[in-house]
């Protein structure tokens, strides 16, 4: 894992995405902090991404979970066990 602060990436902006590309994540600093990351990423993976990130699909997964912790919805396998009795 490589440090380059945002200065430095701007001015070899190709430099640091080849390396993150071929050899290593860059962790991009401003002000001496973390600011972001640059690294490789593949087709699956950007998939996977875009779904997590995205879709909001945190959001509907804490909503979810409040709704079965407040008794307005069933769990998947009560939900098959209701469908089998039925």
């Amino acid at each position: 894992m490589q440090f380059v602060n945002i200065r430095e990436l701007s001015r070899a902006t190709s430099k640091y995405v080849k390396i993150a590309n071929e050899e290593d994540e860059i962790i991009v600093t401003r002000n001496g902090h973390p600011y972001a990351i640059l690294q490789r990423i593949d087709n699956e993976e950007l998939e996977d991404y875009i779904i997590a990130k995205h879709l909001d699909l945190n959001n509907e997964f804490k909503s979810a979970r409040k709704e079965y912790d407040h008794g307005k919805t069933a769990n998947a396998r009560d939900l098959l066990k209701q469908l089998d009795n039925e």
